[in-house]
């Protein structure tokens, strides 16, 4: 009975800054029952019902619904989401915040102000806010394809120093099909079976002539082959790549970190650090 919450694929928020493990048998229960009330409410509602039922639910979660946008306050500023991943930010945030940059492995880079960082995937601009959090004020460089996402991205970091771009990297120009998750953030120009599909335009990051570049996030839902390869003159302009190569390329949710390796050992670049939490790697160009 000690994993009972476990048996159950409970919202991963609701575990955020909790030792299930500590519980007794009735708080456990209690967390289960919890948790798929939640579940019920994320499946039946939406909107303002479903933001004031989580308010209801969650102490400090302080969800609103506005213009389309689920948003979330939190240290005076105002967080958009086009869609329920609002959820990320339900039950402390601040762990929320610190663990995108553990999971990215940055904690060993030595940052500092105006520190370039190119973000591709941004979604909402997560990395950004974790940056800002942190009282590091870096020039934020983020490629977003999906228009809402993009939307939510662009008021999340109107005040701070970034340049966004609405655009998927690739190793061509023109035009390519994005396939769409709807309902989180793993839409993706690698076709994983979704039935949702819309055009976005694409571009080599190469295109962009980037210079003096600390770090090269790319979180491209199994597209991360492309995107490495559309980017070989700028790659000698980065001093650390990290890079999400999980299982999600196409309709068999492969790994690209075999690609992703062989690829980047031969640009000369190394592996220094591996997340714990997710598949992430951190690179390091050893000529810089």
């Amino acid at each position: 009975m000690k994993d009972l919450p476990y048996l159950i694929n409970l919202p991963p928020f609701m575990y955020r800054g909790v030792e299930v493990e500590n519980f007794s048998l009735f708080q456990k229960i209690k967390f289960m029952l919890k948790g798929q009330l939640t579940i019920f409410v994320i499946k039946r509602t939406n909107g303002v019902k479903f933001c004031n039922t989580i308010n209801f639910l969650y102490d400090d979660s302080d969800i609103f619904y506005s213009d389309k946008f689920y948003v979330k306050d939190y240290r005076n500023r105002k967080i958009f989401y086009p869609n329920k991943r609002v959820l990320r930010l339900v039950n402390n945030p601040k762990l929320m915040f610190e663990k995108i940059f553990d999971s990215y492995c940055l904690n060993n880079i030595e940052f500092k102000d105006g520190d370039k960082v190119v973000d591709c995937g941004s979604n909402v601009g997560e990395l950004c806010l974790s940056f800002y959090f942190r009282n590091i004020d870096i020039e934020y460089i983020g490629f977003e394809p999906d228009e809402d996402t993009f939307k939510c991205l662009s008021k999340n970091t109107k005040d701070l120093s970034s340049n966004l771009y609405n655009i998927g990297l690739s190793n061509t120009s023109g035009e390519s099909t994005f396939y769409l998750d709807n309902e989180g953030g793993n839409s993706s120009l690698s076709d994983f079976g979704a039935i949702a599909q819309t055009k976005i335009n694409v571009d080599p990051l190469d295109k962009f002539e980037l210079k003096n570049i600390k770090l090269l996030k790319i979180d491209a839902e199994g597209f991360e082959p492309e995107v490495l390869d559309g980017s070989i003159e700028t790659l000698k302009e980065i001093e650390y790549i990290s890079i999400d190569f999980g299982f999600e390329r196409g309709k068999k949710q492969e790994s690209t970190i075999v690609d992703v390796n062989r690829f980047l050992y031969s640009k000369g670049f190394e592996l220094v650090d591996f997340s714990k939490y997710r598949l992430i790697g951190l690179y390091r160009n050893k000529s810089i």
